[in-house]
């Protein structure tokens, strides 16, 4: 039986705690208008989450691309690739070399925390848990997360999340370096291995670390927040922070207006590689033509138009006065409306005017001329009982 209703009533920390508590196994599904989040239990443990927004994969692959790891004509051949062999795009990523398990363990896991912190900050929404469990969930590169894991966390973004958003413009704003910003000389970019190691440390010449450096190469041309928090290696609470940071320190500030950006390579078909995209074009002129035609032909053969047609399904359609009716039971209450409405000729003057054909052969008695049954007649004097004495 599938547990469900509205995080008003039940939030998520109650909700983890139950699942994690009875060691449930299913699929949590948390929806809010459009958008919905599957996060996956086994035994009360997450094993796999994933969004309509953004699939974890595709999030995976344009992280790598821009960390360098990948090429976007690279990424674009193995997309084309799992198409055709229906394998994992992390199963693709080993293959090819360009990334370590490790590597993609803690890709995967940041992704996921990443889509599931942001639903603890949902204020509404609806919940829905059903013990079915997908099995083709990725066990081997995405290790089972203990839930008190997420709940620490979640409580401590939950926290500090208000204070960041205040410091921050709009997601949707496009960001840009500054004339300071973009004159700094960045370590990362004479030892980029220094950065995919993870490492916390002070960078002389820019006064900032690996991980605000890393931040700022993500601007290397004007973009919002939300597209940067696509692609950032690091989650969204701590992304958002060092965007903060960058923007006090005076190295970002909000474009004045927003800049045309071409689509990323991986985003785009093979065929448009290399070349502009092609404007939209407008439907052919055999287009209209065709629906007129469509349209036409099962009204002209399929309406009747008179009263001989023989498609009496579609009789609703034609006007009152042409509709005819071939049920015995049906003519004798027609003919016994008129009858009563025009008793002087048996109402045939009336069907005349409306263009009704009364059937002379059906004979409907004129009750005009029968006694009042609500008048006592001498017999049901005879049938009344004595009076009692």
């Amino acid at each position: 039986m599938a547990l469900e209703g509205s995080l008003r009533d039940f939030d998520l920390f109650s909700l983890f705690n139950m699942i994690k508590t009875q060691g449930k196994s299913g699929t949590l599904v948390l929806s809010r208008a459009q958008e919905f989040v599957k996060i996956f239990f086994d035994q009360g443990e997450i094993v796999g989450c994933d969004s309509n927004q953004v699939r974890m994969e595709d999030r995976v692959g344009a992280m790598l691309v821009r960390l360098g790891r990948l090429s976007g004509e690279e990424l674009m051949a193995m997309i084309h690739r799992q198409r055709q062999t229906l394998k994992r795009m992390g199963t693709l990523l080993l293959e090819s070399g360009r990334v370590s398990p490790q590597d993609l363990q803690d890709a995967l896991f940041n992704q996921a925390m990443s889509i599931i912190y942001r639903t603890f900050r949902w204020v509404e929404g609806d919940y829905r848990f059903d013990s079915i469990l997908p099995q083709e969930l990725d066990r081997e590169n995405f290790p089972a997360i203990p839930v008190d894991t997420v709940l620490m966390e979640a409580a401590r973004i939950m926290d500090e999340w208000p204070e960041v958003q205040r410091r921050l413009p709009d997601n949707g704003l496009p960001l840009r370096k500054t004339a300071y910003g973009a004159g700094l000389n960045l370590d990362i970019d004479k030892d980029l291995s220094q950065v995919l190691d993870g490492a916390s440390m002070n960078v002389e010449g820019s006064g900032l670390t690996h991980e605000q450096e890393t931040v700022l190469t993500y601007f290397s041309s004007s973009t919002s927040i939300q597209n940067v928090l696509q692609i950032s290696r690091y989650d969204e609470l701590d992304t958002c922070k060092m965007i903060a940071q960058l923007l006090e320190a005076g190295i970002l500030e909000v474009s004045s207006e927003a800049e045309e950006r071409k689509p990323s390579v991986w985003v785009l078909p093979p065929a448009m590689m290399g070349r502009e995209a092609a404007p939209p074009q407008g439907p052919s002129w055999l287009f209209w033509p065709a629906v007129v035609l469509f349209l036409a032909f099962p009204l002209a053969f399929y309406v009747p138009h008179s009263r001989a047609s023989a498609n009496q399904g579609l009789a609703s359609l034609q006007r009152a006065d042409v509709q005819v009716s071939t049920d015995p039971a049906t003519m004798a209450r027609q003919v016994w409306a008129f009858r009563m409405a025009s008793p002087a000729d048996g109402g045939r003057k009336l069907a005349e005017s409306l263009g009704i054909a009364l059937d002379p052969h059906l004979v409907i008695p004129d009750l005009s001329r029968q006694p009042n049954p609500l008048v006592p007649t001498p017999q049901d004097k005879d049938l009344d009982p004595a009076p009692a004495t």
